[in-house]
């Protein structure tokens, strides 16, 4: 067996749904892999790095917002929903800069 290069610690943060990062106009994060997390408030961005070593850079939201399912949508753009019961949930876009 191989060793996991990251783990999402004791009590996790529950990561809950990802995708990639393609297109250009993702810059240093272009090929990242964007994990939502259900605690914390925040998105999770994992680069691999040729040293096989994970590069991890977290987007911070609002305290409290639970963070469902991240898309990368045909425009480039990724969009995020929530699941902020009862009737809180929305979806986020994120652009790159």
């Amino acid at each position: 067996a191989v060793s996991a290069v990251w783990s999402s610690g004791d009590p996790t943060i529950a990561p809950s749904g990802a995708t990639f990062l393609t297109g250009a106009r993702w810059r240093s994060w272009r090929n990242a892999v964007a994990v939502a997390v259900l605690k914390g408030s925040q998105l999770r961005i994992f680069q691999l790095r040729a040293d096989g070593s994970v590069r991890s850079t977290f987007v911070p939201f609002a305290t409290g917002v639970r963070l469902r399912a991240p898309v990368q949508g045909p425009d480039g753009n990724l969009y995020v929903t929530t699941d902020n019961r009862p009737g809180g949930d929305v979806i986020i876009r994120l652009t790159p800069n």
